[in-house]
């Protein structure tokens, strides 16, 4: 009810103070005053224009989630296929609970990393058994990850796994799942920080979604993913590829996240990397294959997983 009535609000409001806001928006380059008083709100007028990353509605074909040509780009699938046929972990997937018993331990019942992401990373981190896993973004993820670290504990007790979060924002529980967290931007890091990185190690990256200047993605990829050894595995959440991003978030939320589109250009036509598990497509294309290694998603069947992987040859 308080969103409809704020809806309506604003609607009129927005009517009135259209043609002022249009103003602000093109000009706001020339009111300095105004610049800052956004940057302390935490709000940006900008208008609908071919020169800014914002469009309208009209802006968007019709059908915007059919698969797009991306010449170039390879998905793989013989290799896919072959690394879903040898995870055989289903039967310890079943074992995690919808509800989470506490904050601190894993359940598929989450808005941010939930049915066949969750599945896919036990998975990995069960087939290749990661000596160091380097997580750009922590939270749900990172609860599958420990359990999983510790089933590869409990069938061999030499195993070890240095596990790092890079948060500087969020999840003031991290430090009491036992990873090592270090609360600063990864803009701000040191590109040897993950010189440490080695064959079947991952490096996991679920980070702001949106390029800008001097940004975490732009970091990521154009200089910390670009340096990793042979053999790493990296791992991108919130990625649909070769689909777009949900309709939902297009129309209705307009994200402005382009993550997406700046990893598909890295990836096209580049034979220094391969794509190993590109989960939506999987489960959209190759369902039952999905499915036989990911049996919670065969019970919710509409769940939109988003990671996806790829490895340095």
């Amino acid at each position: 009810m308080l969103h409809k009535i704020a809806d309506v609000s604003a609607t009129a409001l927005g009517g009135i103070a259209a043609p002022a806001l249009r103003f602000m928006g093109k000009h706001h380059n020339r009111m300095t005053r105004f610049q800052a008083l956004q940057d302390r709100a935490g709000f940006q007028v900008r208008t609908t224009h071919y020169y800014e990353p914002t469009y309208a509605e009209h802006d968007l074909p019709a059908d915007t989630q059919k698969a797009r040509f991306l010449p170039g780009f390879d998905m793989n699938e013989g290799e896919q296929l072959a690394l879903l046929r040898s995870f055989h972990f289903a039967e310890e997937l079943r074992a995690f609970p919808d509800e989470k018993p506490r904050e601190d331990e894993y359940g598929y019942d989450n808005r941010m990393y939930s049915y066949g992401d969750a599945e896919i990373l036990y998975n990995m981190i069960r087939l290749k058994k990661p000596a160091r896993i380097i997580e750009i973004g922590s939270g749900q993820s990172t609860l599958m990850a420990r359990a999983a670290i510790a089933a590869n504990k409990r069938n061999d007790e030499g195993y070890t796994c240095a596990h790092i979060c890079i948060e500087p924002y969020e999840m003031p529980w991290l430090e009491r799942t036992g990873v090592t967290v270090v609360r600063e931007r990864v803009e701000d890091l040191d590109l040897a920080f993950f010189d440490a990185l080695d064959a079947n190690d991952i490096l996991f990256i679920d980070s702001s979604h949106v390029i800008r200047p001097w940004g975490d993605v732009l970091r990521e990829f154009h200089q910390i993913v670009p340096s990793v050894t042979s053999g790493v595995i990296v791992h991108v959440h919130d990625i649909f590829t070769p689909y777009d991003y949900p309709e939902t978030w297009l129309r209705q939320d307009r994200r402005l996240w382009n993550e997406q589109y700046l990893m598909e250009s890295f990836l096209c036509y580049n034979s220094q990397f391969k794509v190993i598990c590109a989960n939506h497509w999987l489960k959209q294309e190759r369902f039952y294959e999905f499915v036989a290694a990911c049996p919670m998603t065969a019970e919710h069947p509409d769940a939109k997983p988003g990671g996806f992987w790829f490895q340095r040859i």
